[in-house]
């Protein structure tokens, strides 16, 4: 089988959501006085990460698997990586790792606004900045809704 960019990517996506659960875990229990607590939202973004990461990589060892029994040369099929796609993986985890840092100290609006919106950039660019800005704001508010208005837990504010 033939070791491809994507796979390279894949796995460290999947290491990263493993390591990012791992931290997240440490924030304290997620069920406590017969409720939800704040470390529930980063347990639950772990799980899910680490959930559609393996989806992804299995799906990719599987297409190249395929790929591989239907070529019939050795050559390689791997299109150079850019830099800003060499990097990707590393800037995904130093966001997730300072998310998991600023949470607390932060609260949950700010570190999760700065949080969605470096995942936004990581995977665009710059352009169009303000809107990218309003529509992290808007995936903070509704997980704000979920957690708080819903499941009555308590978020950690910037003020304490």
């Amino acid at each position: 089988m033939l070791l491809n960019k994507n796979i390279i990517f894949y796995f460290l996506l999947f290491f990263l959501s493993v390591g990012y659960f791992v931290v997240a875990i440490n924030l304290g229990a997620p069920f406590a006085n017969n409720g939800l607590q704040p470390s529930s939202f980063p347990l639950l973004i772990g799980l899910f990460a680490m959930m559609f990461s393996s989806i992804l990589l299995c799906r990719e060892v599987k297409l190249m698997k395929s790929m591989d029994s239907s070529l019939e040369d050795d050559t390689q099929i791997n299109s150079p990586l850019t830099v800003k796609d060499r990097f990707a993986p590393f800037a995904i985890m130093l966001s997730i790792f300072l998310y998991i840092l600023l949470f607390s100290p932060l609260g949950y609006f700010l570190s999760s606004i700065l949080f969605v919106f470096s995942i936004i950039i990581i995977f665009s660019s710059l352009e169009k900045a303000l809107q990218k800005i309003v529509i992290s704001t808007i995936i903070v508010a509704f997980g704000y809704l979920v957690f708080e208005q819903m499941f009555g837990v308590r978020l950690p504010a910037l003020w304490g």
